[in-house]
């Protein structure tokens, strides 16, 4: 793996420095009791959050993902979110930006990202293409995750020096102190040209 965290950094911060980008996640039907897979539901709109922290504590992986990525592929991967809380939690907002770049010029590379849920793969972006916000847990007792099953493509021109980014953030909000705490992290993976 390269370590080159310009994207994913970037799409990260962008999200943190507005309020309202988070609060502009449609507010789909309620999510899954159960807190062990990451449904399309709630609206942090909704949340008494008078205070936002990015100090949250939780851990947030993407597993899976082959490396390299070819570009013109599709690769499977899954989102990983652990209540790493002393206490259990009601719900996680969940939240990924996916992209590439090209190493040499710093160039963005196409890149399109999609969860399955539903039975379906549907797209992360949203219509208004401001952000990857794409739903949340159920409830989570301390140590339990919750995941969700994804793939990402990058566009098949991409050169062999391209870098994939992944900025991840899960957001918890506690309506005991009216603090929405935020845990940020981010990651790269390899990018393979096309196959001939």
């Amino acid at each position: 793996m390269r370590h080159h965290r310009r994207a994913a950094a970037t799409a990260v911060a962008a999200a943190l420095s507005s309020v309202s980008l988070l609060a502009a996640g449609p507010a789909w039907a309620a999510a899954d009791p159960s807190g062990g897979t990451i449904r399309p539901g709630g609206d942090i709109a909704d949340e008494n959050c008078e205070e936002f922290s990015s100090l949250g504590p939780l851990d947030i992986e993407l597993t899976g993902i082959p490396d390299p990525v070819v570009a013109g592929e599709w690769a499977e991967f899954t989102y990983r979110i652990t209540n790493t809380y002393d206490y259990p939690v009601d719900h996680l907002y969940t939240f990924v930006a996916l992209g590439a770049y090209d190493t040499i010029d710093g160039a963005d590379i196409a890149t399109r990202g999609q969860w399955f849920v539903r039975g379906a793969w549907r797209d992360l972006d949203r219509a208004d293409d401001t952000d990857e916000y794409f739903g949340r847990t159920g409830a989570l007792a301390p140590g339990e995750s919750a995941e969700a099953r994804m793939r990402v493509t990058v566009d098949a021109s991409a050169p062999e020096r391209a870098l994939g980014t992944a900025g991840m953030m899960g957001t918890f909000a506690d309506d005991a102190t009216g603090v929405c705490e935020s845990t940020v992290t981010d990651m790269e993976f390899d990018v393979a040209a096309e196959l001939s």
